[in-house]
Parts: C-alpha cells; sequence; structure tokens
C-alpha cells in the first residue's frame, strides 16, 4: 500500500502521470495520489509535508508530476526494497559522497544514476545503471535527487521535510541528508522513469545549497575526497560570479569554506590565486 504524494502546478502532466502509475504499478497494490495543488503557493518542503499529512499508507512516495513509469508493477519492486534492514529513502539517482565545500549529489565519482532525462526539445538521454557495478540492484548513498524518493512513513516521522527550506530546491538534499543520518539511503536500478524536464541551477539553488550545508553541517566520519573538494570549490566560485552574487557576498561564502585542513596547503594558495581573477 502506497501514498503518492505530488505537488502538482501542471494539469496536464498530472493528469498524465496518474493515468501511467494506474496501469504501471501493479494489479495487486493499493495506493493513492495525494495532490497538492501548488502554482507557486508554498515550497515543496510545505508541499511534501501537507501532502503526507493527508496520506492514509503506510508507504511514501513523493514524485514529480513530469515523470512517466516504464516499468510494469514496480509497486511490488518498491515495497521490497523499503524492507531492506535499516532503509531509509529510496531513489533512482544520488550520491554517495557529501562534500564539506558545498555543492550539489552529482560529485565526479560518486553518482549513481538510473533515469531516463528527456529535455524540453524532446532529446532523450539515457542514464540508466550509471556507475551500477554488474550484481548490484541498490546502491547505499547519502543524498538523493528529489525526482523520486520513497520512504516508509516511520522513517519521513522522524525527520520530515525541513520547511526551512523555501522554494523548490534543496528540499531532496536536505531531506535524504537527514534520513542518511538514522537509515541507510538507496539508489536502486529496479524501477525505471523518464523524467521530462531539466533542472536549472540558480541563485536560488545555490542559496539554498548553501543553507542546506549550514543546517547539516559534515558527515565526520566520512572519508575526505580532495579531488572532490577541490572541483567544488572551483565551481562554487564560478557559479558566484556567474550568478552575480555581490563581491562582498562571495569573499565571504569563500573564506567560510577555505579551510587548508580539507584542502591542503598548496591548493588552498591556488584557489586564492585564483578566487582573484574571477571575482
Amino acid at each position: 500500500m502506497i501514498s503518492i504524494i505530488i505537488s502538482s502546478y501542471q494539469h496536464h502532466f498530472f493528469e498524465q502521470i496518474s493515468k501511467n502509475i494506474s496501469q504501471t504499478i501493479g494489479n495487486k497494490i493499493e495506493y493513492e495520489i495525494v495532490k497538492i495543488w501548488n502554482p507557486g503557493k508554498m515550497g515543496i518542503c510545505k508541499a511534501y509535508n501537507s501532502g503526507a499529512e493527508q496520506s492514509k499508507y503506510d508507504n511514501l512516495l513523493f514524485v514529480h508530476e513530469d515523470v512517466l513509469f516504464n516499468d510494469n508493477n514496480w509497486g511490488e519492486k518498491l515495497l521490497h526494497i523499503l524492507q531492506l534492514p535499516n532503509c531509509g529513502v529510496v531513489g533512482v539517482a544520488g550520491g554517495d559522497y557529501y562534500s564539506y565545500v558545498p555543492g550539489s549529489w552529482w560529485n565526479s565519482g560518486h553518482k549513481f544514476l538510473h533515469f531516463i532525462q528527456t529535455d524540453n526539445n524532446g532529446q532523450q538521454f539515457f542514464n540508466n545503471r550509471c556507475n551500477f557495478s554488474n550484481n548490484a540492484t541498490e546502491i547505499p548513498v547519502k543524498s538523493l535527487d528529489g525526482v523520486f524518493l520513497a520512504c516508509t512513513k516511520k522513517v519521513y516521522n522522524s525527520v520530515k521535510f525541513n520547511e526551512n527550506i523555501t522554494g523548490f530546491h534543496g528540499y531532496d538534499l536536505i531531506f535524504s541528508l537527514e534520513v542518511a543520518k538514522k537509515y541507510t539511503n538507496f539508489v536502486t536500478d529496479q524501477i525505471l522513469i523518464n523524467h521530462f524536464s531539466t533542472g536549472s541551477i540558480s541563485k536560488e539553488w545555490l542559496h539554498n545549497i548553501l543553507k542546506v550545508r549550514a543546517i547539516i553541517g559534515i558527515f565526520s566520519t566520512q572519508k575526505i575526497d580532495i579531488n572532490v573538494e577541490i572541483e567544488n570549490f572551483y565551481k562554487l566560485i564560478a557559479l558566484l560570479k556567474n550568478l552575480e552574487f555581490s563581491r562582498f557576498e562571495s569573499f565571504k561564502i569563500i573564506l567560510k569554506y577555505l579551510n587548508p585542513q580539507i584542502l591542503g596547503l598548496k591548493n588552498t594558495l591556488k584557489i586564492i590565486n585564483r578566487t582573484k581573477h574571477l571575482l
């Protein structure tokens, strides 16, 4: 039994996914769709919390409305995964490394994907089983992409979506990372979806990523990947410039995360020199 929670603002997408779910979830699965009509009225965190409060089943799926399921009987597969020992949140894309330097979940060498991405022009990018080993079906991760987030109500009630993260970015990162402190999150290759939009990196996105980092802190037991940290620092500097953050705000952010103990003294000096040119 699954409660499927959708924050909706496009009628045609909602009708499309509702029909698709009825055709693919499986005849043996009892389910409901909880629609939260949300044409910019509230952030995703608030919408999803509202949907979870209205739900009646013990298994929750938070999913975007611009999605179609490619597999039949995916409901049974999902319920089976949610019963794995200490299972937290299950997704179709995520990463097993959360960097000290604020950034996305898709860090080089640490991202796992199993979905089809279709852009606004209808161009398909097949990302299924990216970085999965031959025998793996579920990969333990820390952070997950918000296109598909499933968990039990027990897991949800232990964390819930943090409504201090407003708008439409970062909600998935903070939710999955908070859960990862208590449970094990997974990316699965047992459920294939087609996502009909591409994400965007905006000023709001970076503000929320920085806010999530301030709330979450770090995973102290995680081994530092120096290459990822350096790459993320250069990406951060470029974003601060390209998204037109003020020089004062940019330097404030850079100084906060310019840590020689993490980056190494030599790399720190290189970053300082690079910063002078970019900002």
